[in-house]
């Protein structure tokens, strides 16, 4: 089983590396980046074609791929891929919103982060700013891979501080020569400990909520954060405290749950909910 997820990750990324740059790689370098034999490579764009992929290599040319990649194809290898070297279990909403926003391409976004994060390369990405609809180019130190919020994201290190990089918007990828440190899975769990869904912040803000019936019956199940107390009231409510990093995230969250969550500290979040409940309100005056 060891054998045939380094043999899906390992051929996975090198149609990423080919298609993010057709032509580059001949069978013996991709042979010595993976400490396999050419034999193997050659087997690996064999296990491809017959997928459907028209890869092939070219001694003068090197390999490129001579066909579109259809999106249910590209869903079925991303799947794999992240099961295997991410980790995570598949998330459909969050890859299909990735490949339709970029297509072929999700392939190698993702493959090159990763492969880059695992072996602790610097990089220097394109990225798109929405808000501002304009490209940066940005030198990262890239960390993980993760999902949230219907999107997949990159943790990174971007000038000495870490942030989030939807990788809808990441438009090239360049690998740089220098390497980074990288942080370990407790430094990473300690960045999201506190963040109510994707927030990264180093704020600590003490949260306590009250929440009436139907949502006691709902919230009793779940688990919202890793920190938290949960006290039962014999009214039937409940009393729910825990610790965020950013009141914005779980304000809107609170909003949303609509009649039956009441915010009893601190009053900056529930001032902040009242505003953002009134801001509703407004669309239908």
């Amino acid at each position: 089983m060891k054998d045939l997820k380094l043999k899906i990750k390992r051929q996975t990324e090198i149609l990423g590396l080919v298609i993010s740059s057709p032509s580059k790689y001949q069978i013996g370098e991709l042979a010595e980046l993976y400490n396999v034999d050419d034999l193997t490579i050659k087997r690996d764009l064999q296990d491809l074609r017959s997928l459907g992929i028209d890869i092939h290599s070219n001694r003068k040319k090197g390999i490129s791929i001579y066909n579109s990649i259809s999106n249910e194809s590209l869903k079925t290898i991303i799947h794999q891929y992240i099961s295997i070297a991410i980790n995570h279990n598949t998330f459909d909403q969050a890859t299909n919103l990735f490949i339709n926003k970029v297509g072929t391409n999700a392939i190698a976004i993702l493959t090159q982060l990763q492969i880059f994060a695992e072996n602790n390369f610097q990089v220097k990405i394109k990225y798109l700013k929405p808000e501002e609809k304009v490209t940066e180019e940005r030198i990262i130190d890239p960390y993980i891979i993760f999902q949230a919020d219907k999107n997949w994201r990159l943790l990174a290190n971007h000038n000495g501080t870490i942030k989030q990089f939807l990788l809808n918007n990441i438009k090239s990828i360049e690998k740089l020569d220098k390497k980074f440190k990288p942080i370990s899975f407790d430094e990473i769990e300690e960045i999201f400990r506190t963040s109510f869904k994707c927030w990264l912040g180093k704020e600590k803000i003490n949260v306590k909520l009250k929440f009436l019936p139907p949502w006691t019956d709902r919230l009793k199940p779940r688990k919202l954060m890793e920190l938290e107390k949960v006290t039962e009231n014999p009214d039937g409510s409940i009393i729910y405290e825990t610790i965020v990093n950013s009141t914005n995230e779980i304000a809107s969250w609170i909003v949303s749950r609509g009649k039956g969550v009441v915010v009893l500290e601190p009053i900056e979040l529930k001032d902040l909910v009242i505003k953002l409940a009134n801001e509703v309100l407004e669309n239908y005056k």
